[in-house]
């Protein structure tokens, strides 16, 4: 049996957890065209190929709606996504705490959870991101690229570190079991939230600098840092995050690599961030009144830039003779054992 066929078992009997997919961007828009049922329909039977036991569902707000209408597109996104499970449920089921993801997974469906990748829209509010705990997100990335009244994300000139509103709406982050994301998250504000942080904290998809001289990308400090929490990274198989000239699974295992000789085995996991066609094409569309190059969206690992394809990065860990019980880790223990401390 070669190592892709092996990589392909695994997935199949091990839980894989993806901690970033785009996939409620899709749902949202097809719910504006008056589609339903999307997350069982079309996601679920991909989600179900690359072996996938829980998948995060982040809520991103695109720079046409901000300031005045980011709050309303986030709650559409969400309850889009709360109505199609509401509808079908015989793929993917929400869960908000690590008992409710193990009660998904032992009927045999994908568990989602509801995360928020970026604060705009919410007006420094802390109260309104409450409102989102109540409504299941578990997962708060305060920023993406920009800067909003919380903290400053990683595209912006001489940031700065959290504001009063964000050193606030961390505290209340931990105090409701929510997991801060610190993956756009400025360097300021990153040390901030290191300074400031009561449980483990994670990069749901990010990379190591060191590897790809990237500045979404995490240095060996920031590594460090996460990992001294108990936290996990998210390794993300965007091609400009892989390698600035030749992204491949290989390159990708060398971020891997890197992390485990840094801080060891605990403390890296899946954080694909995958723009299938529906998404990046809707991505795409929002990139034309925003300052970023849609073009830089098609750059990928050309066999592996979808869930399915995600066996053909864990075969390359075979080949490189990490251990079965080191690839679970890898492909979802690691993520789980957070879960199950923060969402309680």
């Amino acid at each position: 049996m070669d190592a892709l066929e092996q990589a392909r078992q695994l997935h199949q009997t091990l839980t894989v957890v993806d901690a970033h997919h785009d996939i409620s961007m899709d749902v949202a828009h097809r719910h504006k065209r008056g589609e339903r049922g999307v997350l069982a329909s079309y996601w679920g039977p991909r989600l179900r190929e690359g072996g996938l036991g829980v998948q995060v569902l982040p809520v991103f707000i695109e720079d046409r709606y901000l300031p005045s209408l980011g709050l309303r597109e986030i709650l559409r996104a969400v309850e889009a996504v709360l109505q199609d499970v509401d509808q079908d449920d015989s793929v993917v089921a929400l869960a908000t705490t690590g008992a409710g993801i193990d009660a998904v997974l032992d009927t045999g469906k994908v568990a989602g959870v509801l995360a928020l990748e970026g604060c705009d829209g919410l007006g420094g509010d802390p109260a309104l991101l409450r409102l989102l705990y109540r409504l299941g997100v578990r997962m708060v990335a305060f920023t993406w690229d920009r800067r909003n009244e919380f903290a400053d994300g990683t595209g912006v000139v001489n940031p700065g570190g959290l504001t009063d509103a964000g050193r606030a709406a961390l505290k209340d982050m931990f105090a409701h079991n929510v997991i801060c994301d610190v993956s756009h998250l400025a360097q300021p504000g990153f040390w901030d939230v290191i300074e400031l942080a009561e449980a483990p904290i994670i990069a749901s998809h990010s990379n190591a600098r060191e590897v790809c001289d990237h500045r979404r990308n995490l240095t060996d400090e920031q590594i460090r840092a996460i990992a001294s929490l108990d936290g996990v990274i998210g390794l993300n198989f965007y091609g400009k995050f892989v390698d600035a000239t030749a992204p491949t699974v290989e390159r990708m295992a060398d971020h891997l690599d890197h992390i485990v000789k840094l801080v060891g085995i605990d403390h890296v996991g899946i954080g694909a961030d995958f723009l299938e066609k529906p998404i990046r094409d809707l991505a795409k569309a929002a990139y034309v009144d925003s300052p970023h190059d849609p073009s830089g969206l098609d750059v990928w690992i050309p066999d592996c830039q979808e869930t399915q394809q995600l066996p053909r990065f864990t075969a390359v860990l075979i080949e490189r003779g990490y251990s079965r019980d080191e690839i679970a880790k890898v492909l979802g223990e690691n993520w789980l054992r957070v879960f199950r401390e923060v969402w309680r």
